[in-house]
């Protein structure tokens, strides 16, 4: 009769305790599918059944602590990691969580000492290898980076991002020819191309080939791949070298995924039209930059600028440009091309004489030349025009030419 009973106890044992690894798993599946319909809350509650019910059920854990990192609670998400690791410390997924965690939070030594605890348990965790590559990027120990990524590449050559990330390691060791190598082999090969140049215009950047890293970038763009950093460093040199039309594309690239509400961005792209004799895109663009910052007199000027081109009346613009700033030269020069178009001289020598003493510009003396040289003062027309060449302004030497000779 003892035995009977103890066989009977028994296997009541066994069927409760299966009884309850089906019902934890049971609350598992709700809690997961709590956690897919982005209600973390109610999932925790699931995990929390899970784990009453078997203790040991890890993934119920580290399921949890991604649904507190999700409701921004670090500490209960580690809480939740360390307990699995108290229970079982070679857990390898939640040494990687952990890991992942650290990385994040930049905690870099502790988060290499997890990944390297992962990878000696499975040397073919290619995860773990990829987040030892970007902790160790992070520490700048290109080295041990570049150990890691070899690695990867060696056991999956398909995987063209390694080859890429390679590259950038090879740039920030200064190997640059094997960066580039790794960059070509991608472009033939017709895969990341767009990375691939903007990754060699990075290099021939700082071996100061400029010419090369345009046009690295100029491709990088045609391959619809830009950051906000490459934009900026294209838009300059397209500025420097006035490569309009590159400039314009950039400063639209710029504005429409990055700095959409830059005023000073829509005043470049603005300036850029009224160089390109496009002056009703440049004051629908002005009017951007001025609807974003009301008191930018700059602004203001240049949108006065492209009116006058159009035989629109600037007046109010470059009042409104005076008055916010008192010492805008620009402004000035502005005011005095306006009285001499409506062949008010003196009141064109009076503005163009407060620009030179503000700031001596090419542009200003060029405009007091002409006023000079209609009131018959041909000598204080050679002098300022004589000031203008040497401030390089082009248009002086025509004028000079005609006038002084």
């Amino acid at each position: 009769m003892r035995k009977f009973l103890s066989f009977v106890a028994i296997f009541v044992s066994l069927i409760s305790n299966i009884y309850s690894q089906q019902s934890a798993y049971d609350f598992f599946v709700l809690a997961e599918n709590a956690s897919k319909n982005n209600n973390c809350k109610q999932a925790i509650v699931y995990y929390d059944k899970a784990i009453a019910l078997n203790k040991f059920y890890y993934d119920a854990y580290l399921a949890k602590a991604k649904c507190y990192m999700s409701l921004n609670n670090k500490n209960e998400a580690m809480n939740q990691i360390n307990q699995v690791l108290t229970m079982k410390k070679d857990y390898a997924p939640a040494l990687f969580m952990r890991a992942e965690y650290y990385y994040h939070d930049k905690m870099y030594k502790e988060a290499i000492n997890d990944l390297i605890d992962v990878i000696s348990q499975n040397k073919y965790y290619y995860p773990a290898h990829e987040l030892l590559v970007e902790t160790y990027v992070s520490l700048k120990d290109y080295n041990n980076a570049l150990n890691e990524i070899n690695f990867l590449i060696s056991e999956q050559p398909a995987e063209y991002k390694y080859l890429l990330k390679r590259a950038f390691i090879y740039k920030n060791l200064n190997q640059y020819d094997n960066a580039i190598k790794d960059c070509n082999n991608l472009i033939n090969k017709g895969i990341l191309i767009g990375e691939a140049y903007c990754l060699k215009g990075d290099i021939n950047i700082e071996l100061m080939k400029n010419n090369e890293a345009f046009t690295d970038y100029s491709n990088a763009i045609y391959h619809n791949f830009y950051t906000r950093e490459m934009l900026i460093t294209y838009l300059n040199m397209a500025i420097k070298d006035n490569k309009l039309p590159e400039a314009q594309h950039a400063l639209e690239l710029l504005i429409n995924n990055y700095e959409e509400k830059n005023a000073y961005y829509h005043l470049l792209l603005g300036k850029i039209f009224i160089d390109q004799k496009n002056y009703e895109s440049a004051i629908n663009t002005l009017n951007i930059a001025i609807s974003l910052r009301p008191n930018y007199d700059t602004a203001y000027v240049y949108r006065a600028m492209a009116k006058r081109f159009i035989n629109k009346d600037p007046l109010n613009d470059i009042r409104r440009a005076i008055y916010l700033n008192s010492k805008n030269t620009l402004a000035y020069e502005e005011l005095g091309i306006y009285y001499i178009n409506k062949k008010l001289y003196s009141q064109a020598l009076e503005n163009l004489n407060t620009a030179i003493k503000l700031n001596p510009s090419g542009r200003a003396y060029y405009y007091r030349a002409i006023v000079w040289d209609i009131n018959g003062d041909r000598t204080s027309a050679c002098a300022d025009l004589q000031q203008s060449i040497n401030l390089n302004y082009i248009e002086a030497k025509a004028s000079y030419d005609k006038i002084c000779h």
